[in-house]
């Protein structure tokens, strides 16, 4: 059984997992972490544990490190509305640079002196904020004109000087349906390492993460549900949105 095919099955033995796979050509290996709750509490010990995993201290935006984690909860008051994508590397050096389709991305819940009312995006879809249950309230993030989203990866404080990590997790909101939701990680070469789908837990939170024993991720592709934030949320679509990422201590890619 090839790596990408053990890991899945891995990652889909339970609820809450902690799995290891080997690829058949070399000494990498991944462990999978995933859980879901209704409540943020349900979850936090498997949120916490991945940190542990990817490595201490959490070095927030301080310098480059050689060893530890950097985490984006989104809830700080300078975080624009209409955030831009490279925010995490420029106003706040934590070394995650964020693509999707036009490059637009909204954080819910704008601090009063940005002049925007939004309450986890009903300024988007109101429906949709009624389904939402914040991991660390109250701010969430979505990209705004697609589903799909890329973390790109490069050195704290040093933009466009690309890096690789140990792994990456994330929570997920209001994930209604298996096998639909999935983190895709990839090395620097664009090929894939690992692809794992999400658990399900409708008006509830979830919580995936793969860490690896070698910095060889470039960047990680998250599929979130099949509809934009804007769409419905009904019973063929599933609009995802995400609170808080962890992720290991970018360090410099190797040539």
């Amino acid at each position: 059984m090839g790596y990408l095919t053990r890991l899945s099955v891995l990652a889909a033995v339970a609820a809450t997992a902690i799995a290891t796979a080997s690829a058949d050509s070399g000494k990498l290996q991944a462990k999978v972490v995933k859980d879901t709750g209704a409540a943020a509490d349900d979850i936090r010990p498997a949120f916490e544990k991945f940190g542990r995993l990817l490595g201490e201290p959490d070095n927030g935006s301080g310098p480059p490190a050689h060893k530890g984690r950097r985490s984006i909860n989104w809830d700080a008051d300078g975080v624009p509305f209409d955030m831009p994508g490279d925010f995490f590397n420029t106003a706040v050096p934590r070394g995650a640079v964020f693509h999707a389709k036009h490059g637009e991305f909204r954080v819910s819940n704008p601090p009063p002196v940005q002049h925007i009312e939004d309450n986890r995006f009903t300024s988007l879809n109101k429906k949709l904020a009624l389904q939402l249950v914040p991991f660390s309230a109250p701010r969430l993030f979505t990209p705004l004109r697609d589903n799909v989203v890329e973390v790109r990866f490069e050195v704290p404080g040093k933009p466009g000087v690309k890096a690789t990590t140990t792994g990456f997790g994330a929570i997920l909101l209001d994930v209604d349906r298996q096998h639909l939701t999935s983190l895709a990680y990839y090395d620097s070469h664009g090929r894939q390492l690992a692809k794992v789908f999400v658990p399900a837990k409708p008006g509830g939170l979830s919580f995936l993460g793969v860490v690896f024993n070698k910095p060889v991720v470039s960047y990680v592709r998250m599929t979130l549900g099949n509809r934009k934030v804007t769409e419905r949320d009904d019973g063929h679509g599933d609009v995802v949105v995400a609170d808080d990422f962890v992720y290991g201590e970018p360090i410099r890619a190797q040539k």
